[in-house]
């Protein structure tokens, strides 16, 4: 449980971030043309409804804590892009780990698998030449979807809710600003 948690923290937590909270910044920065009297402001709201976190304290608009993100001003969308590629990753696992070497998904070894490599080939080699949802749903017979990520942490999400049973908490418990 140890290692999936250490993974889930690593990658399904940086999602409601990456795709959430950054994207959403990003939209109101740029397609909204967000005021610079209420960066702040509009970042921590985005916070706390896709990360449900507020600051420790009272940040003003004299701060921009948006701005530590250097993503967001020299390479925007960058973030949405790791989300995504999160979201592939584990897609393309467990096509490998079920359909190529039929193994178990937390233990699949890629070592040496030429069915692997001409399967990753198969998706990388026509770069942007092709539509990469086609690519995928070609190779995989699936859409892009967040399933296989669900299915890999399943044994962890049975685990949590037991250890979590009884306890409760929504957006509404935290603190306002």
């Amino acid at each position: 449980m140890q290692a999936l948690l250490k993974e889930a923290l690593d990658k399904v937590v940086f999602i409601p971030f990456a795709a959430g909270t950054i994207s959403g910044f990003e939209y109101a920065l740029y397609e909204k043309n967000l005021h610079k009297d209420e960066f702040n402001k509009k970042w921590w709201e985005i916070i706390r409804t896709y990360q449900g976190i507020v600051p420790p304290t009272i940040r003003g608009e004299q701060y921009c804590d948006a701005c530590t993100k250097t993503h967001i001003n020299d390479d925007p969308a960058s973030y949405y892009d790791y989300a995504l590629s999160f979201v592939l990753l584990f897609q393309l696992h467990d096509h490998i780990s079920r359909n190529i070497l039929k193994q178990d998904q937390h233990n699949t070894d890629y070592y040496g698998s030429k069915q692997v490599g001409e399967f990753l080939r198969k998706i990388m080699a026509p770069g942007a030449s092709r539509d990469w949802r086609v690519v995928l749903r070609e190779t995989t017979g699936e859409d892009l979807s967040a399933k296989a990520m669900l299915r890999y942490f399943e044994p962890l999400m049975a685990y949590l809710k037991k250890v979590n049973a009884g306890r409760k908490y929504t957006l509404e418990d935290l603190p306002a600003e």
